[in-house]
């Protein structure tokens, strides 16, 4: 069994997407610290001008907590300004018509949610409905596991008693000292081998790392196909 864990982020790049798919199991990470102006909030579009951030505003009275009590600001105005950013920027992309009447009312679910790990769960388990992605799903909250960083992911790993652990290639700078800890709990790491794959896109020149939300304005139901297509070996 291979397992996933993540932090639950806004929108998340295909890459993301690729690592559910492969996955047994995905474990959100949702009793860690909160990182403002991080992925948790905020995320790459494609605009006229490039690569441009649309960032969630927060709450902050909740900034310093755990990322399952972080609040939203201004859900209604919030949603407003991002719909109207959506149309502004996208309207003009093959699969935004035939999409948009769903697009606005998971849109309405999303932002009725003033905690914002119900917000980016909602339209996560939105685009794993729309991309065919079936996986299990826990929040790492529920499991009752207090120990941190390397320790926690290992804790995980045992409680669900998988044999791998796939994660992203940029965790092997921190990881690669500790894999033992792994090897000794018979856990192998896998790290995740991926080539960013180009597709239709608005706006002049290819860009790498937009969300989720570019590919699927622009592709459709061959969005899943186009995921896999950057998909390296273990």
């Amino acid at each position: 069994m291979k397992i996933f864990i993540s932090q639950p982020t806004f929108f998340p790049w295909l890459g993301y997407f690729d690592m559910i798919d492969q996955a047994d199991k995905f474990i959100i990470l949702d009793d860690v610290d909160f990182s403002y102006q991080s992925w948790q909030h905020r995320n790459n579009f494609k605009t006229p001008r490039g690569l441009e951030f649309f960032t969630i505003p927060i709450d902050s009275s909740t900034r310093k907590k755990k990322l399952k009590f972080i609040k939203i600001k201004n859900n209604e105005f919030t949603k407003k300004k991002f719909l109207k950013f959506i149309l502004s920027n996208y309207n003009n992309s093959e699969y935004f018509k035939s999409l948009q009447e769903e697009f606005n009312k998971i849109s309405d679910v999303a932002f009725s949610h003033q905690n914002l790990l119900e917000f980016n769960i909602e339209y996560i388990n939105w685009v794993l409905g729309f991309l065919d992605i079936k996986v299990d799903i826990h929040l790492s909250s529920k499991l009752n596991i207090n120990s941190k960083k390397i320790d926690k992911i290992i804790e995980i790993c045992k409680y669900f008693k998988t044999e791998k652990y796939l994660t992203t290639i940029g965790s092997k700078s921190y990881l690669y000292n500790n894999e033992n800890l792994f090897s000794k709990n018979n856990i192998k790491l896998v790290y995740h081998n991926y080539n960013h794959p180009s597709y239709n896109q608005l706006f002049g020149p290819f860009n790498n790392y937009a969300c989720i939300l570019d590919l699927i304005f622009n592709e459709g139901n061959k969005s899943l196909s186009v995921i896999k297509s950057g998909r390296g070996t273990d």
